[in-house]
């Protein structure tokens, strides 16, 4: 590896650092975004230091959210990984994995269980606690056109990259 290689890495790392994991998990993600080939889960141990053991744990982790694909290739026994490399692409399958996740959720349980609470609150407390709820539930129906202007606003963007790729 060469040593504008290494140094890519390094910003790859320090970037994935940033959204708060730890080093390992930097590490590999970094490692991952910028192979232009699926990777083995014994080549990322070999790179990382680290072992499979480590690895498999941290990928089971962080496969779904950082749109990693896991390969099994015919014939072979290995486990392959490959990175989704259009930051577009990869940015929505984190929406569509984490936020929309919690969206669903919070909209379909939560605004039934305010209306059986506001029944229930009778206290100072409660009503401090029901107003915290009500907050929260505006802020998800807030978030939620959030990401759909996001959405929107990404569709543009791939729409017009495709017209001047014409």
């Amino acid at each position: 590896m060469s040593d504008t290689e290494k140094k890519i890495l390094e910003i790859g790392n320090e970037i994935f650092r940033g959204y708060g994991v730890d080093s390992l998990t930097a590490t590999i993600l970094s490692i991952l975004n910028f192979e232009p080939e699926e990777i083995s889960m014994e080549e990322l141990a070999e790179r990382t230091g680290y072992s499979l053991a480590s690895i498999s744990l941290k990928m089971k982790n962080i496969e779904v959210f950082w749109s990693i694909k896991r390969i099994q290739k015919p014939g072979s026994r290995k486990t392959y990984f490959y990175m989704e490399k259009d930051l577009l692409d990869a940015f929505l399958l984190q929406l569509k994995n984490g936020y929309e996740a919690e969206l669903n959720i919070a909209k379909k349980r939560i605004s039934p269980l305010i209306e059986e609470y506001r029944k229930e609150a009778s206290s100072e407390e409660q009503r401090k606690k029901l107003h915290l709820f009500e907050d929260y539930h505006e802020q998800i129906i807030d978030f939620e056109k959030v990401i759909e202007y996001v959405y929107e606003k990404i569709d543009e963007i791939k729409s017009e990259k495709s017209k001047d790729r014409s």
